[in-house]
């Protein structure tokens, strides 16, 4: 299961409640690959935190509890109605406590397609015995691998995959959590198995040694991660505190070192911490209420209550000893930041009040002449982001600012630093009020207002995560809940902000090191940290004129209602222009709205140029309208500019702003390109070819898949050719050409009308030339279209140590019935690929099969990271697993088969969780012109008609055929370097994707 550590989404809080942020992501995945483009950059604004008590507070703290179940013999109420939820959430809930200590959230839901639960035990890493460092995230692995009751190693994973559901887990510092989600019916035998997890897993010896290695395997694709190595960092310069832990293991780490070994220290520490009273559980279905209490009652009652003691990071930190550091790192990646780490004493228990969140949002605030804008406008940085974690370190948090450095910024470093602390004592001078807890309170309490649903999967585990952390009754509600402004506690916050406590962090890859991290590939040094005199401080601080921040305009005031027609229909059809309106079905109560303008152009597809400052206009633009989008941001609105065949602005969000949110951002597609600004953004993309060439080994095949099969990618080297001839003349006269000649597209889709409509049209008017040529013509990539008995093979040096691989095998035909076999295939494909070939044979943490579509043709395939074999081996191993899976697939009985095929049907006929899953498959539709809107309706239809004797013929016909159509994908690592890659006889072998595309078999439009 993975393993997950503070930034990785299953850590992360689903709740949005965090402050201000900025990133820049160019990750990739399986589930889509038609989404994945060779070189984007996404500019993503979290949710940011804002709240305070207004007209909305007496909403939130009147939202109504729920009826807590009768008395029973199994189990107690903890309170009268006491889970407060968002007044849009119309399930209905219970909180119990049963016998055996263990509190249980009850969620009813009538109109679920599945059910889900998550069982979280209160502690992590931070508990390891000192023998064994990592043993909380081993023996996370080893509960899965069987029960007394259900001893097969992989039972859990095939029945919840054959069931239409899923599980997983992740070990944080202080908590460990499992989840999992099946189909309704299924749900009474899910937690029968579930429970045993917790009652009597088998904890095998035969299966020590195996789980190892995969822990092994996994640290091992994780180690050159630098977000993990400089999270170590900080932790080993804690010094003595239980958060300095080596928590993910490897095979050193938990080696026999005691009295029976690794077996018997984990059945110990399983026995030791494993009690009822240590953990909280969650159940989500259809069920009425007393229904699931007792189901809860029989499974998870049954977990004994050890009365554990629950290992509390009390330990103090000696300051003196730790504080007043620079830390100098090498990045793994061409990275440039300098960031400002604040030890702060854990305060997450003012969650009502919220003394951090309420500090980071003045201090990383966009508005005029506060530290962010003052750094972009000197041209010292390109983001700051300023984040609190009160509970970072256990009974320590974390106040971080965080500078992502431009060339010229390397060299202001001390002026970025002494700015920073400058500014913080001129708020510790000035005082902070209550000036700001206005808009932070009604941002917090319109989410919480309107509160959209997440997938049950996730909620599950979000539950028993938030009961870990705050009272169960305000699980829900803590992220949002904010009773006013807390003078006393911020400025408790404000006087830990001092150098006494920081770690300055200088992050670069010139920085001259001397140390290298165990167990990881980083390289620094660690100095005493000299800063100049409060006076000086003070001086040079003046010279940035700094101000406190100015308030937001953009905060939603009217919630009225469009009441639009769900039927999607195209309102404005006009030379150059056309517009299509839909109201929402399921939330037609909610006046949120989603809005698509595309500038669709051509030119991306026709030069390497064109597709090079496409990037880097959608740079520029995120970058210089960073105040825009976090001004937006924290009034519960997003905007974000891709690319795809030209632009697509994205807004979302509460629609009673909008219009002046969409005006400011079409006045700003014509960037500020100056000769500074211009080379600055060349420079992040130039560093950003360079180090997606480190992203793991396997997320970097779904990229590779796209740039070979889709049209409008470009050689790396042609890429840098170009990039390298950009001045801020052509770049200006390119983005007229296609503000001139694009094809303008709207989708607007939610709380919006005509009116809104006709608006923007104006505004769109009034941004683009007067006298514009505008395109008739819709533009789309165009797509690979596999040939019998072709092979293509793409392959690629890394400079990490492992090897990905991935092989495809195209279907005979693209046909609408291949893919609807192909989503049913896939659900068993997948687990048994992954327990063959991680789970028996440990060849890789990341590894299983796969099915997907190039368009309109369905592929079925393999993946791997793997640190143990080879190319050649590799793909033997691949080959041969292709032929034993036709045999698995002769064993599935009818039976199973008709689940695997529920399970997909439930998928895609459950209702919308929230504004944008209802829109998603209109907005594919509209993608391709398909106008009918009937694309899901239709895969239904097919996949309903999927038998298990089409699936087993569909599976040989495409992989055992004797001319099938391939696609080998080959990252090697440095460990792999000396072994040749793969070859297959006869196979294409591409070494430019611009020369392939020159003469690609396409597929058609439609």
């Amino acid at each position: 299961m993975p393993f997950c550590q503070p930034g990785h989404p299953a850590t992360r809080s689903l709740f949005p409640h965090k402050l201000t942020k900025r990133s820049l992501s160019m990750s990739t995945s399986f589930k889509d690959v038609s989404t994945l483009y060779l070189v984007r950059i996404f500019v993503s604004i979290p949710a940011a935190c804002a709240s305070r008590c207004n007209r909305l507070c007496g909403v939130l703290l009147l939202s109504a509890g729920l009826a807590a179940c009768g008395q029973s013999t199994d189990s107690r109420d903890i309170a009268e109605p006491a889970v407060v939820v968002s007044p849009n959430d119309d399930r209905t809930y219970d909180l119990i406590e049963l016998a055996n200590g263990l509190e249980v959230m009850l969620v009813s839901d009538p109109t679920a397609e599945k059910s889900a639960a998550a069982l979280s035990v209160g502690l992590g890493a931070a508990s390891d015995p000192e023998d064994y460092p990592g043993m909380a995230h081993y023996l996370e692995h080893m509960l899965f691998m069987g029960s007394e009751q259900f001893p097969e190693p992989d039972g859990f994973m095939a029945f919840t995959a054959e069931h239409g559901g899923m599980t997983n887990a992740y070990t944080g510092l202080d908590l460990t959590n499992y989840m999992m989600m099946v189909e309704n019916d299924a749900l009474p035998e899910a937690l029968d198995r579930f429970s045993s997890f917790f009652t009597d897993p088998l904890l095998d010896p035969t299966y020590i040694d195996k789980e190892k290695n995969a822990v092994n395997a996994e640290w091992s694709m994780r180690r050159e991660q630098d977000f993990r190595i400089i999270y170590r960092l900080a932790r080993q310069l804690l010094g003595d505190h239980p958060a300095n832990r080596f928590q993910i293991g490897n095979l050193e780490s938990l080696a026999d070192k005691t009295e029976g070994g690794l077996h018997a220290a984990t059945v110990a520490f399983f026995e030791r911490y494993y009690s009822a009273n240590l953990m909280k559980a969650s159940l989500i279905g259809n069920l009425p209420l007393p229904a699931l209490q007792r189901l809860a009652e029989t499974h998870f009652g049954e977990i004994p209550n050890k009365q554990a003691v629950r290992p509390e990071m009390s330990a103090s930190i000696d300051f003196a000893e730790v504080g007043a550091k620079r830390v100098r790192y090498a990045p793994q990646d061409d990275t440039r930041e300098l960031r400002l780490d604040f030890i702060i004493d854990n305060n997450s228990d003012l969650y009502d009040t919220k003394p951090s969140e309420y500090l980071s949002y003045i201090l990383g605030s966009e508005m005029p002449d506060t530290p962010a804008v003052r750094l972009r406008d000197l041209g010292w940085a390109s983001a700051l982001i300023v984040s609190a974690d009160p509970a970072r370190y256990g009974n320590y948090g974390l106040f971080t600012f965080s500078v992502q450095l431009t060339p010229e910024g390397l060299a202001h470093r001390d002026d970025i630093t002494a700015m920073l602390l400058g500014y913080l004592d001129m708020l510790r001078e000035q005082g902070v009020d209550d000036r700001y807890a206005e808009e932070f309170g009604t941002s917090l309490a319109n989410r919480f207002r309107f509160l959209e649903k997440m997938d049950d999967f996730s909620y599950a585990h979000e539950l028993t995560r938030a009961m870990q952390t705050y009272p169960a009754q305000y699980a829900i509600e803590a992220p949002y809940r904010f009773t006013g402004f807390d003078r006393e506690a911020v400025e408790a916050v404000l006087a830990q902000l001092v150098p006494e406590r920081l770690h300055v962090w200088e992050i670069d890859q010139a920085q001259p090191v001397s140390e290298s991290l165990y167990f990881y590939e980083g390289q620094y040094t660690v100095e005493p940290l000299a800063l100049p005199d409060a006076q000086a401080l003070k001086t040079q601080t003046a010279e940035y004129q700094l101000a406190l921040p100015a308030q937001n305009r953009l905060l939603p005031e009217q919630f009225e209602l469009a009441n639009t027609t769900s039927e999607p229909r195209q309102i404005i059809n006009e030379p150059g222009i056309s517009v299509w309106l839909q109201g929402s079905e399921a939330f037609a109560d909610l006046p949120r709205g989603y809005a698509q303008v595309y500038l669709n152009s051509p030119l991306r597809q026709q030069t390497v140029d064109a597709a090079v400052m496409m990037v880097l206009w959608s740079d520029l633009y995120g970058l210089q309208q960073t105040a825009l989008i976090n001004e937006a941001s924290i009034a519960g609105m997003g905007l974000t500019l891709g690319l795809d065949e030209g632009l697509r602005l994205s807004i979302s969000g509460f629609t009673d702003k909008q219009p002046e949110l969409l005006t400011a951002a079409l006045a700003g597609l014509r960037v500020d390109s100056n000769q500074q600004a211009l080379n600055q953004a060349i420079d992040r993309f130039v560093r950003g070819l360079e180090n997606r060439k480190r992203e793991l080994p396997f997320r970097q095949l779904g990229r590779t898949l796209s740039s070979l099969t889709r049209t409008g990618f470009y050689d790396e080297a042609s890429l840098l050719d170009a990039v390298a001839e950009v001045t801020p003349a052509r770049f200006n006269a390119f983005v007229e050409r296609v503000l001139d000649t694009a094809l303008i597209r709207v989708y607007l889709f939610g709380n919006y009308d005509q009116a809104f409509a006709q608006g923007l049209t104006q505004t769109l008017q009034s941004v683009l030339p007067e006298e514009r040529t505008g395109a008739t013509e819709y533009i789309r990539e165009r797509v690979y279209s596999p040939v019998p008995g072709q092979t293509l093979v793409k392959n690629t040096d890394l400079p990490v140590e492992d090897l990905g691989m991935m092989l495809l095998y195209a279907a005979p035909r693209a046909t609408l019935a291949n893919e609807a076999t192909g989503r049913v295939l896939a659900r068993h494909l997948r687990n048994r690929a992954f327990d063959t070939l991680r789970t028996e044979e440990q060849l890789g943490y990341a590894a299983g099969g796969l099915t997907t579509t190039l368009q309109d043709h369905p592929m079925i395939g393999f993946y791997i990271q793997t640190p143990v074999k080879g190319p050649i081996a590799m793909l033997q191993r691949f080959e041969a697993f292709a032929a034993e899976y036709a045999l698995m697939l002769d064993e599935l009985t009818e039976d199973q088969f008709a689940n695997l095929k529920s399970g997909v049907l439930t998928q895609l006929t459950e209702p919308p969780t929230n504004l944008s899953d209802e829109a998603g498959p209109f907005i594919g539709d509209w993608n391709r012109e398909r106008y009918d809107f009937s694309s899901r309706a239709e895969l239904i239809a097919a996949v309903e008609a999927v038998s298990l004797d089409a699936m087993r013929d569909y599976y040989r016909a495409t992989v055992l055929s004797s001319d099938p159509s391939r696609i080998l994908i080959q990252m090697r690592g440095e460990r792999w370097k000396a072994e040749p890659f793969a070859t297959i006889e006869g196979a294409n072998v591409i070494d430019s994707v611009e020369a392939f595309h020159e003469q690609m078999p396409l597929q058609p439009l439609d």
